[in-house]
């Protein structure tokens, strides 16, 4: 599992980019209601970009996991971001590690994917209508009261069960990613919005202080 995820990933320039600034991992959307939308035969370049270097994270909404299946494959792609209304089975056949993406409301929701087939949980804000990359923050500090920690632990887990890892997004920038790790102690953030000159135009300087202010984040509450 990564700690720093520049997503919505447009170009194989933004791409080297933000693995030079620390990142050690990409997403690239394949959701076409998405303003950062990459047609799958656009994205040989910015994977190739990051291969061997960072992790490039396929973002899909509501796709079937035959149509993921065939873009991953294809690309070389080998980690899932499933960010739609994916049910439980369908999630179950996709065949590369699966990162869940819940959109909560008010500090609940992650519950309801306590049995969901995937290896780690993206916590973001649910705004109706969207999927995500709407730079709307989370309360942070609920997230580390109900959380506790960069692992999610249902009630129902056995002691022994170190949990599932999970990133916070929504809202992140360089000034706040700081504070926002020590609050929440999150395992990973991921940013989007917070890192542009323009919806899917990243910015070098923009990441490389995000990256060295979640560092920072990170060394200060221990995870």
């Amino acid at each position: 599992m990564f700690r720093i995820k520049v997503c919505g990933v447009t170009s194989a320039e933004d791409a080297a980019l933000a693995v030079e600034a620390g990142a050690d991992a990409v997403g690239i959307n394949f959701f076409r209601g998405s303003i950062r939308y990459v047609p799958p035969l656009s994205a040989a370049p910015i994977v190739e970009a990051v291969r061997g270097r960072a992790a490039a994270v396929a973002v899909f909404v509501n796709a079937t996991p035959e149509t993921i299946s065939k873009i991953c494959g294809e690309l070389g792609i080998g980690v899932v971001q499933l960010s739609g209304r994916e049910p439980a089975d369908s999630a179950a056949r996709i065949r590369f590690p699966v990162i869940r993406a819940v959109h909560l409301m008010g500090g609940s929701g992650i519950e309801a994917f306590r049995n969901y087939p995937c290896g780690s949980f993206l916590l973001d804000a649910a705004v109706p209508g969207k999927f995500g990359g709407t730079g709307i923050p989370l309360d942070w500090g609920d997230l580390g009261r109900t959380i506790g920690g960069p692992h999610v632990r249902f009630g129902s887990d056995d002691l022994s069960n170190p949990g599932r890892p999970w990133m916070l997004a929504g809202g992140l920038t360089p000034g706040n990613v700081t504070e926002a790790i020590m609050t929440a102690r999150p395992f990973g953030v991921d940013v989007a919005s917070g890192v542009e000159t323009a919806p899917g135009k990243k910015d070098r300087r923009k990441m490389k202080d995000f990256v060295d202010n979640a560092k920072e984040g990170f060394k200060g509450c221990g995870n």
